[in-house]
Order: structure tokens, then C-alpha cells, then sequence
């Protein structure tokens, strides 16, 4: 009886009975998937934090190790020179300052522990002449390891004129003592920063030797994480040494990157309601079958998207190493009939020349070196355009500027019978400004160029006026023609880049479409405005505001040359460019050198074998063997020779190189006299 109540038990809840079975068990095997798959995200963001952080600390440790090698390597120069480089300190350290965004400045601490010596001055004279036995934490470390000549890095300290930074100590020993260190300033944060920012997803947090936080980034909260949750690693800012080492931690943004996402809370959730539904097993099944096969097609499909973002990034590489070698060809092409005509511009400066013979060759030199500048910021619009141009500060005249520019494209407006009218005869002393004569004189190039261009009829009106304000002046210049006009609903288009109104293969006005979009740019740069008003077949009025700090009159009477004489220097020129060889051949003569010639690489090296120079103009350029290899194989057989690079090439990649391979120094075509001569002051003073 029992066990017909028992049998009969079952089947009537035998459903039911393997329907809780079921749902327990599929529900056992949700958590455990729930839990397993959260635990694998736990480790798999642990090893993106251990990767992330290693690659971080690795870019931090070499951003460190770089600057302070600069100091040592001007620490390399002074003591293999015995204390001689020490004449060019001041324009080295001003160098080096410009090249390690870190360094802040540079001082010379004498044997006695006085800093007789920094750069940048101005913001920094406080220390000058200073003691640093008076400054606490100083003396003693430093001069403990300048003893065992060691280099020295102190905690994060406050500085005696502001701030606060590192503070680099190079010990300088020759003539068998101790002369002093070269010390620097350091701050990383910019360059930590830089890096930091391609790693949002975690914060970043440096400590000193003496737990002092000076670099943090994403606001780290290492408190609130758990250990696991933060890659530490300690960072030795000075390579060869454990003491005073830096405590690196990289951790996540939030506790909340290793917990378990609202999706997979859901999918948990959704597998026990799954579960329950134990009366629907094989609609389940199908349904995982269906999600099986969805995830499937993304794994898939983001396979695919993969293998397409590899070919893009190495089509992007491709395109950025064909972009660089384009630049360096157009600026070698470009520069190079320039530096010819600059360079003969030059020679012909010091003939018996007729006035009139003499304004046309100043107008030339002016028309050429504007010309220059205009190829120079075509060819670096991109830099333009991502703000890695910098504006440069130097005293001018915008008045004498602009007329300068004016006189230039006179002589073109003439020939096509358009009149140039102007209010020049109200200024009689005009003021003169601090900032960027080379991107100002582009500005009105361009808008004057633009106007002549596109005027066949009437007149050109150049309007000029200056306002001075609280120190500053403003200068407002108009430029107004009659030529062909623009429709209104277009002046916006007109300054983009490669954009121009009248295009095609028959378009009747020759550009290139860049120089209103480079004008704007640099007018924005410069914080002004650009404006501009036309009426299709009556004319444009291009306005144009700045403002600049006004600095005192400087005389400007031109210096007569004064050349050395260096007839004693045995001097070889390496050019394919006959023309290059005779002009550089005759600047050359002015200081008494009568230079040997080679046209390429092979006659170089045989000329260099058989004698020694002491000076050596090498081209980049050249058919067979280039510049850059020719002076890895003189630097074989002559360490002594100065090896001074020229080319029309201005790109970084060609500079680097040439100073890597073994240059001195690398001059870009085309070469003015004054540049060459303190350069060559510079080697054989």
C-alpha cells in the first residue's frame, strides 16, 4: 500500500517534483557562470591594470631618464672640453631647456656651493649668487654626492624663487677637482600628463622618497582600493641608484571596475527566470541556442572589425611616413632655387651697385624672404592648424611692415594699370611692437596678394591705423578692391583650406587654396579678428585687427659687416649643385677661405682619406651615397672635423638624424651670411 502511495505520489507530482530539480540545478549553473565569468572580468581588468601601468611606468621612467641625461651629456661636454665648453653654456642650456619640456631651468652650482650662474634669468634672479649652505636640505646632500660623484636628486622641494620642483645636481670633475654641478629644476607634470591622458580609465599617483605627493592624475582615491586594485612598482628617477627611490601607483578610476556590470546582473536574473520556467525546457534550449549563436556572430564580427582597424592603422602609418617624406621633398625642391637667389642677393649686396639697382635688390631680397615664409607655413599647415606652431617675439615697425609688403606687389598691381591708393603720409612715428614680424607679414602678403590677384580694374585700398591702449597698440588695417567680389553666402567657405571660389581646369585665377585658411589661423593665433564684406562683381573689404605690446624705438641704422679672417681653416664643400658650390664658395671668401669642392659622396670620402679638414659643409641631398651616410663614414676616420650639415630638408626626422649620424650642426638652405658667420664664430672663435 505504502508503495502504491508512493508511486502514485510521484507521478502525480512527478512534473512538478523534476521541474524543481531542473530549475535548482539550471539556477546552480547560472551563479556558478555568473560567478565565473565575473571573476575572469576581475583578473582580465587586473592584467589590463598590471599592463597599463607597466607601460605607463616604463614611458615615465624614460621621460625622467632623458632629461637628467641631458644634463649629463652638457656635464660630458664642459669636462671633455676641461671647463672650455663652458663659453657656450648660456646658449646650450637655453637649448636644452627648449628641447626637455621638464626643465624648468638650469643653474651652475660652483665648488663652494654658490649658483653663480641660471637660466631662463628673469623668472629665477633670486637665486642668483645665492648660497645654498643657507638653504637646509641642500648643502649637505649635495655636496656628499657630488664627493662620491654621484648624480643628485632631491624630494619635491619649495623653491627659493617659487614653486616647487626636483632639484638635479650633475657633478662636473677636471683638472683632477671637483669644479661644481650642473643643476636643473624638473617638473614632469606636463610631460606626465601627455602620457596619463591616453590611459582615462585609471589615475595615476607618484610619491616622493619622503611620501610627498607631487604627481597625481584622474584624482586617485588609493585609500578606498583595495591593494589588488593598485600596480606599484617603486621608480628610481636616477638609473644607477636604489636610494631615494619614487613610489609609482597606478589604480583604477573607481573601486566599481572590478564588480560585476548591471548586464551580467541582468543575465543572471534573466538565467534564473530561465530556470523557472522549467516547463519550457526545449524553448529555453532553443533560446540559448539562439544566444549562442548571436554571441557567436559577434565574436565575429568584432574578429572582422579587428582585422580592419589593423589595416587602417598600418594604412595611417603609411600615410604619416609618406606625408613626412613628402614635406621633406617639397622643402628640399622649394628652398633650394630660394637659397640661391637669397644667398646671390647677399653677394651682390656688397658690389658698386646704382641706387636704383640697389632698391631693386632690396626689393628682391624682401619679395624672396616673404616668398620663404610663405613655404614655410604651407608646408607646415598641419602644424599650423593643431596649434605646434609657436609665435615668435621680436621689435617691429607694423607700419614699416605693411609698407615693406606694399612696395613688394606694387610693381605687379602697376603692370595690370590697377591703382594702389593709401593713408601711409599720415604716419610719421609709426611704434614699434614685440611679436611675430614673420606671421604678421604673411597676414598682410596674403590679403594684399589676394586683392592684386583678383582685381583687373580700378583700385586697391589700403587703409592703416594704429591706436595705442594701456600699453599696447592696436592696429587695424583694410584692404579694399574693386576686383570680382563674393557672394555673401560664401565668405565663411572662403576660408577653409583648398577651397576657392573660381576652380577647375579653366579657373582664370591661379593658388592653392590655403592662403585666407592660413591667414585666419594665424590671426587667430595671434588673438586678433579677420573680417570680411563684398558684393559679387564690385569688390571685397578684408579688415584686420591686432594688438601688440609696444616696446621702445631701437636704432635702426644697419651695422656694417665686419669680417674675420679664417684663411688658416682648411674647408671642403660637398654639393651635387654646382650653383650651391659658387655661392657658398663666394660667401666664403668674404672671411678669406678658399674652400676645396666635392660633388658627391665618393669624391668626399676619397678627398677626407688623403687630407684633413677642419671644416666641412655636407648637403643632405645627393645622388649615390647622402649627407647622412658619408658623415657616418668620415666620423670612422676623423672625430675632429666640425661636420656642419645644410639642406633645404627643414623636417624634424632630417634634423635628428643629421645630429645622430654625427653633424655638429644642421643649417637649413637658404643660409644667410650673418647666421653662417656666427655659426662659424661659434667652432673657431
Amino acid at each position: 500500500m505504502l508503495r502504491d502511495k508512493i508511486i502514485n505520489v510521484y507521478r502525480e507530482y512527478k512534473l512538478a517534483l523534476l521541474s524543481i530539480i531542473l530549475f535548482l540545478f539550471l539556477s546552480a549553473l547560472s551563479v556558478i557562470s555568473y560567478n565565473k565569468t565575473v571573476e575572469d572580468q576581475r583578473q582580465a581588468k587586473l592584467r589590463q591594470l598590471e599592463i597599463a601601468g607597466n607601460l605607463t611606468y616604463q614611458d615615465f621612467k624614460k621621460i625622467i631618464g632623458h632629461n637628467i641625461a641631458s644634463l649629463e651629456n652638457l656635464r660630458d661636454r664642459i669636462v671633455e672640453s676641461n671647463g672650455n665648453f663652458k663659453t657656450y653654456l648660456k646658449s646650450d642650456t637655453e637649448r636644452i631647456i627648449k628641447q626637455n619640456q621638464s626643465i624648468k631651468f638650469i643653474e651652475y652650482i660652483d665648488s663652494t656651493g654658490v649658483i653663480n650662474f641660471v637660466v631662463p634669468f628673469d623668472p629665477n634672479r633670486a637665486v642668483l649668487n645665492l648660497d645654498i649652505k643657507t638653504v637646509g636640505y641642500r648643502y649637505a646632500s649635495w655636496i656628499a654626492n657630488s664627493k662620491d660623484t654621484l648624480v643628485n636628486i632631491t624630494s619635491w622641494v619649495d623653491l627659493t624663487q617659487h614653486g616647487k620642483a626636483f632639484l638635479v645636481d650633475v657633478p662636473i670633475y677636471y683638472d683632477g677637482n671637483f669644479q661644481g654641478t650642473i643643476s636643473a629644476g624638473m617638473d614632469f607634470t606636463e610631460q606626465f600628463d601627455d602620457i596619463s591622458s591616453k590611459q582615462n580609465l585609471f589615475c595615476v599617483q607618484i610619491k616622493d622618497d619622503v611620501d610627498n605627493i607631487f604627481y597625481s592624475y584622474n584624482k586617485p582615491e588609493s585609500e578606498i582600493l583595495n591593494s589588488e586594485q593598485i600596480f606599484t612598482q617603486p621608480l628610481n628617477p636616477i638609473s644607477n641608484r636604489t636610494v631615494g627611490a619614487w613610489k609609482f601607483n597606478f589604480m583604477f578610476y573607481s573601486s566599481s571596475e572590478l564588480r560585476a556590470t548591471t548586464l551580467q546582473n541582468y543575465i543572471l536574473a534573466f538565467g534564473i527566470f530561465l530556470s523557472f520556467l522549467i516547463g519550457l525546457l526545449v524553448y529555453y534550449f532553443q533560446l540559448a541556442k539562439r544566444q549562442s549563436q548571436r554571441y557567436k556572430l559577434v565574436n565575429d564580427s568584432l574578429n572582422v572589425l579587428n582585422v580592419e582597424l589593423e589595416k587602417e592603422r598600418i594604412r595611417a602609418e603609411d600615410a604619416s611616413k609618406s606625408k613626412t617624406q613628402f614635406l621633406s621633398n617639397m622643402s628640399h625642391e622649394i628652398r633650394t632655387p630660394l637659397s640661391a637667389i637669397l644667398s646671390i642677393s647677399e653677394i651682390l649686396e656688397g658690389k658698386q651697385l646704382l641706387d636704383s639697382e640697389k632698391e631693386f635688390l632690396e626689393i628682391m631680397q624682401d619679395s624672396s624672404r616673404v616668398l620663404l615664409n610663405l613655404v614655410n607655413n604651407i608646408l607646415h599647415i598641419e602644424k599650423i592648424e593643431t596649434g605646434k606652431v609657436g609665435l615668435s617675439r621680436e621689435a617691429f615697425s607694423p607700419f614699416k611692415t605693411l609698407k615693406k609688403i606694399v612696395e613688394i606687389y606694387g610693381p605687379t598691381a602697376k603692370i595690370k594699370g590697377i591703382a594702389i591708393k593709401t593713408n601711409f603720409e599720415n604716419f610719421q612715428n609709426p611704434k614699434k611692437v614685440l611679436g611675430d614680424v614673420s606671421r604678421t607679414e604673411q597676414i598682410f602678403s596674403n590679403l594684399i596678394s589676394n586683392a592684386t590677384k583678383f582685381t583687373d580694374v580700378g583700385t586697391i585700398t589700403i587703409l592703416y591705423d594704429e591706436e595705442e591702449e594701456n600699453g599696447n597698440l592696436k592696429i587695424n588695417m583694410k584692404v579694399a578692391d574693386t576686383g570680382i567680389g563674393i557672394d555673401p553666402s560664401k565668405t565663411d567657405v572662403i576660408f577653409e583650406r583648398f577651397k576657392q571660389l573660381d576652380f577647375g581646369i579653366t579657373k582664370k585665377h591661379q593658388g592653392s587654396g590655403l592662403g585666407l585658411a592660413i591667414t585666419k589661423k594665424l590671426v587667430e593665433m595671434m588673438d586678433g579678428s579677420i573680417e570680411v564684406q563684398s558684393v559679387m562683381g564690385e569688390g571685397s573689404t578684408f579688415t584686420v585687427s591686432l594688438e601688440f605690446p609696444i616696446v621702445e624705438s631701437q636704432n635702426e641704422n644697419k651695422k656694417l659687416r665686419e669680417y674675420r679672417d679664417l684663411s688658416y681653416l682648411k674647408v671642403l664643400i660637398v654639393d651635387d649643385n654646382l650653383l650651391n658650390q659658387k655661392i657658398l664658395a663666394k660667401i666664403l671668401s668674404k672671411i678669406q677661405i678658399q674652400p676645396d669642392l666635392s660633388k658627391d659622396g665618393d669624391d668626399a670620402l676619397l678627398k677626407c682619406t688623403s687630407s684633413h679638414y677642419d671644416l666641412i659643409f655636407m648637403d643632405v641631398h645627393m645622388p649615390g651615397k647622402d649627407g647622412f651616410e658619408i658623415v657616418q663614414h668620415l666620423r670612422k676616420i676623423d672625430n675632429t672635423s666640425v661636420i656642419l650639415g645644410f639642406s633645404a630638408d627643414v623636417t624634424k626626422e632630417a634634423i635628428e638624424r643629421g645630429m645622430k649620424v654625427g653633424m655638429n650642426d644642421y643649417l637649413t638652405k637658404p643660409i644667410e651670411q650673418e647666421t653662417l658667420f656666427n655659426i662659424l664664430n661659434k667652432y673657431f672663435s
